[in-house]
């Protein structure tokens, strides 16, 4: 199947213009699972679904014939948003197509004065997120250290969004015999595109017996103890990242807590930026980041603005140094390995994290995980350990 045939039909479920009989449900299932806007009802029935719609605001800016406007795959707009929405399953992005195509979106929120300022959604395979020349005025910072500005491009995956939102569908199935083909041939293409091997689905569950256990520890009690506050966002990261964590874009399932000073007040910076702690690996994909990808804790200043970690040494050295918010030497090192042109993806003061034998954790390493953790026991052995650890850095946040 191609991208233009995935799409095609992506857009006869969505649209409750063609799929009468259960579009507006299946865009408020692509909601919930893909979008996550919790749209209300009123704007669900404003919705209009476009297949193949032209960016023919920008072409008429820039003096183009309009049958000459580039063409983003899929577009939902609403009484409040424009989303675009670009699929890729191989191909990459072309030289400036996601910046021509949010520029299409603001144009038309501009001109219809909705509500919401657009954001992309950028549906691939492999989890990837678009080159920095297809996104380099939208997505991509100034610098050239990792800044992806994810409150203007999202990145979402067949695997963790697309095929639960077909399988949901499924549970109401049309009775046009069209539509219902359609799903299921949709629903089989994606299943067969996203399987995995058996030794990697046994990690995967490892992985999640793994973090749930983690999780567990940081109970209450722990969490005052230590000056942490569970993150009031989404569901602990380590859920949807392990099921791409074998695909080839970066991955990092992980658990976050938001960080506090003695009074228990979340450590601010500026006015939308707060330091948090981290668990977490990473799979080695998309590798702007220039690390391990074994387990290790960190602390990261997370700027709501962009959502996403504050890169730059510069940065970091202002918001922390001689601020008695976390170890001088922790920000010196950040600095000095920033100025030999290492790239530590928000990674402060980064810990690397050991079993109940002293060794690393590196899940994306099939083989040695499964010898790793064979039983519960292996797991329950090295979360002890790892949590000894935590400990150790933890009261180094709060003691200097």
């Amino acid at each position: 199947m191609t991208e233009r045939e995935l799409t095609g039909r992506m857009y006869e479920l969505l649209s409750p213009e063609v799929n009468r009989e259960r579009g507006r449900l299946y865009l408020e299932l692509f909601d919930k699972h893909v979008l996550r806007l919790e749209m209300t009802a009123a704007e669900l029935d404003s919705a209009e679904v476009h297949g193949q719609y032209p960016a023919k605001l920008l072409a008429e800016k820039l003096n183009i014939p309009p049958q000459k406007a580039k063409k983003m795959d899929l577009a939902i707009i609403t009484s409040r948003r424009f989303i675009p929405i670009e699929v890729k399953i191989e191909s990459g992005s072309h030289k400036g197509q996601c910046d021509n195509y949010l520029y299409e979106a603001q144009l038309y929120t501009d001109k219809h004065s909705l509500s919401e300022p657009p954001i992309l959604y950028y549906l691939t395979l492999q989890g990837y997120f678009p080159e920095r020349t297809s996104a380099t005025n939208t997505g991509y910072g100034d610098s050239g250290d990792l800044a992806i500005h994810q409150d203007k491009i999202i990145k979402v995956t067949f695997r963790t969004e697309l095929l639960p939102w077909l399988e949901d569908c499924s549970q109401h199935a049309p009775k046009n015999s069209y539509c219902k083909d359609n799903l299921l041939r949709l629903l089989s293409f994606v299943r067969k595109i996203t399987q995995r091997t058996k030794p990697q689905l046994q990690v995967e569950e490892i992985m999640r017996e793994f973090f749930a256990a983690l999780e567990k520890r940081f109970d209450e009690n722990f969490c005052r103890k230590h000056r942490l506050e569970f993150y009031a966002g989404d569901e602990q990261p380590y859920h949807r990242e392990i099921l791409k964590f074998f695909f080839k874009g970066h991955s990092a399932p992980g658990i976050n807590f938001l960080c506090t000073d003695a009074n228990g007040n979340v450590i601010n910076f500026e006015s939308d930026k707060e330091l948090l702690f981290a668990v977490e690996c990473y799979n080695g994909g998309e590798n702007d980041f220039r690390r391990e990808r074994t387990l290790f804790a960190d602390f990261a200043i997370y700027d709501n603005s962009i959502n996403n970690c504050v890169c730059e040494r510069t940065d970091v050295k202002r918001l922390l140094d001689g601020k008695n918010i976390l170890p001088q030497d922790f920000i010196e090192e950040y600095w000095q390995k920033g100025k030999k042109g290492k790239k530590l993806a928000g990674c402060i003061g980064l810990t690397e994290l050991h079993d109940a034998h002293n060794n690393t954790i590196d899940f994306y390493d099939v083989d040695k995980t499964l010898r790793q953790f064979r039983t519960q026991e292996d797991i329950a052995r090295a979360v002890d350990n790892i949590m000894k650890e935590i400990e150790k850095l933890l009261r180094r946040f709060i003691y200097g």
